[in-house]
């Protein structure tokens, strides 16, 4: 369980990427999440699911005046170690 902080102004700013190996679920519990890929963005609320390859730029932000907990399932193939 990840729970990303409301930070005001972060929502208007560019959101920071990300990269790491494997790929990643993520599903929102509670609150809105600005979801990026690379140089698509989604805003996200409770219910809505993203599912991507994480050696690719991602990243997100809380939005809406109140923080975003979401579910972050992270898969590594073991066998690429």
């Amino acid at each position: 369980m990840v729970t990303a902080p409301y930070i005001p102004g972060a929502e208007d700013e560019p959101i920071h990427l990300s990269h790491h190996a494997g790929q990643e679920i993520d599903h929102v519990i509670s609150g809105r999440l600005r979801f990026a890929f690379e140089d698509h963005v989604e805003d996200l609320g409770p219910g809505d699911t993203v599912y991507y390859d994480s050696g690719r730029g991602h990243g997100m932000v809380a939005i809406g005046g109140e923080p975003c907990t979401f579910l972050a399932i992270v898969l590594h193939d073991e066998t690429a170690r």
